[in-house]
């Protein structure tokens, strides 16, 4: 059981870091894409983000329960398993706090499509960036530490 729940932690912080590089990438090239004007980049932003989340909800809620089943277990360390949990439980909680409290006023700072954004876009816009960076850059700690060798079956039978 507990090689499986490291195989869906591996998997899920791997997918997660992927897919947000890939969202960024493509979300930025959108966005500063000079032929879509305004009312395009808004809906664009308002099609791509809610999609964004979930995934990142979808795959860090697998990466959490995976760490709930390597946790104790003699594959990995307590303590790196702690740590890959606590990074995974920050991340979660980050993806939550950025949804709720930047994301749905910068959304609807932006509708309609088109209208004319608030002075205080630009720092939720700011806010946003940073707490996703912040987000992405703990998932691809966890997903390293995830990552490194696990204790072959020889140490084990030794340290016993």
């Amino acid at each position: 059981m507990s090689s499986t729940s490291l195989v869906l932690t591996r998997f899920c912080l791997s997918a997660w870091v992927g897919a947000a590089v890939i969202f960024v990438i493509n979300g930025v090239q959108d966005v500063t894409f000079q032929p879509f004007d305004s009312l395009v980049r808004d809906q664009l932003i308002s099609l791509h983000f809610p999609v964004y989340y979930t995934i990142a909800w979808v795959l860090l809620a697998g990466s959490f329960l995976g760490c709930l089943g390597i946790r104790g277990k003699e594959l990995i360390s307590r303590r790196r398993a702690n740590l890959i949990l606590g990074l995974v439980v920050i991340a979660l909680g980050i993806s939550l706090i950025d949804y709720f409290w930047i994301y749905t006023p910068l959304e609807a700072m932006i509708t309609p499509p088109g209208s004319p954004r608030p002075a205080e876009f630009r720092i939720y816009h700011q806010a946003s960036k940073y707490i996703n960076s912040v987000n992405i850059l703990l998932s691809l700690i966890a997903a390293i530490l995830a990552s490194l060798p696990v204790q072959s079956q020889n140490k084990i039978s030794e340290q016993k």
